[in-house]
């Protein structure tokens, strides 16, 4: 398995979990306009992304591993990054499934 398998495989979920999403919010808060129901259902995963990135990034913070602090120092930056640019590809993905859902189930 290469490198960007996970890069694919992330952006795929995004487009899905777009795409669900928005149809959900379309049954569940029929009063929503498109476009907020398409901005709320694209921000979910994003959302989650961020969050699962500051409690991993917590964790290395706060947590003895005995590895030393410069090995803290580089850890901290890499799973910032890692997790900003999943969260904006997710964010991006998002916006397309919820689109192209949304699209489709207003016609």
């Amino acid at each position: 398995m290469n490198n960007w398998t996970f890069v694919f495989l992330g952006f795929a979920t995004a487009v899905f979990m777009g795409s669900a999403l928005v149809s959900l919010f379309k049954t569940v808060r029929p009063n929503w306009s498109a476009r907020r129901r398409r901005l709320i259902a694209a921000a979910v995963l994003p959302a989650i992304t961020l969050i699962a990135t500051a409690t991993g990034m917590l964790v290395i913070a706060t947590a003895d591993h005995g590895g030393g602090k410069q090995m803290t120092d580089l850890a901290l930056p890499a799973l910032a990054t890692f997790g900003g640019g999943f969260a904006l590809l997710a964010w991006v993905g998002g916006l397309i499934g919820s689109t192209l859902a949304s699209r489709r189930v207003e016609r």
